[in-house]
């Protein structure tokens, strides 16, 4: 029997940076997570993000002191494992499988019903579950077929969605003369009870920029920065 390996030095970090780009899913928080986190703190919602950034500014810095040392695939369960102990590590690996698992899911729901209305405006029936079933399979096909095509296609097609998104926002801005919201400033207005909730949703938008530390295998001179430092993982 042939063992399956991941093809070595495939990514360069063009395409790694795709995934993580399209793993963070802007056009997602535009379309999604910022209606969610102003429903919850309105005006406020800037905060929310100001604190869920400042977070994942650490937890990418203590990345990086694993990250510029040591890679293999699946480097984040390696990391926890070198860190904080193997028991420590598999909860950590096990949490990062279903997290992942549940931003796909939100991702192919999302694909299938904004796919349906699309094809609805252009007088098409389509069942949500052919949608979702043709969005799983394009998916499943790209990375089997090639793991940098999947890379580029998604960096394409996120690209073009943030140029249409960006085009709106502006659109909407001109029609209200690019007015500055002053009521986000009210201190006195600020939904302190519903902060904690808004950098939930906050991080939950910004998280995926972690996966490119799974890509240890694939990825070209991983370690190029740190040029004496062997694979440790």
């Amino acid at each position: 029997m042939t063992s399956v390996r991941l093809r070595p030095n495939s990514l360069n970090f063009v395409e790694l940076l795709a995934q993580a780009v399209a793993l963070i899913s802007p056009t997602m928080t535009a379309a999604l997570i910022i209606p969610v986190m102003y429903s919850n703190t309105g005006n406020w919602s800037w905060i929310s993000y100001a604190l869920g950034t400042v977070m994942l500014l650490f937890v990418s810095l203590n990345l990086n002191q694993f990250a510029r040392r040591s890679t293999c695939a699946g480097s984040m369960y390696a990391y926890i494992c070198h860190g904080l102990g193997l028991t420590t590590g598999g909860i950590g690996g096990w949490s990062l499988i279903w997290a992942y698992l549940g931003i796909a899911m939100a991702g192919v729901t999302g694909f299938s019903i904004f796919a349906g209305k699309l094809l609805d405006m252009a007088g098409i029936d389509a069942p949500p579950i052919l949608l979702f079933a043709v969005c799983v399979g394009a998916a499943w096909f790209c990375a089997w077929k090639n793991v940098q095509l999947s890379a580029l296609l998604m960096l394409i097609f996120e690209g073009l969605s943030m140029l249409l998104i960006v085009v709106l926002c502006l659109i909407v801005l001109f029609q209200h003369h690019f007015m500055v919201d002053r009521a986000q400033f009210d201190v006195g207005a600020l939904p302190w009870s519903s902060v904690g909730l808004g950098v939930v949703v906050a991080i939950f938008s910004l998280v995926g920029f972690e996966c490119a530390t799974a890509f240890g295998d694939e990825a070209k001179s991983p370690l190029k920065k740190a040029k004496n430092t062997k694979r440790t993982l």
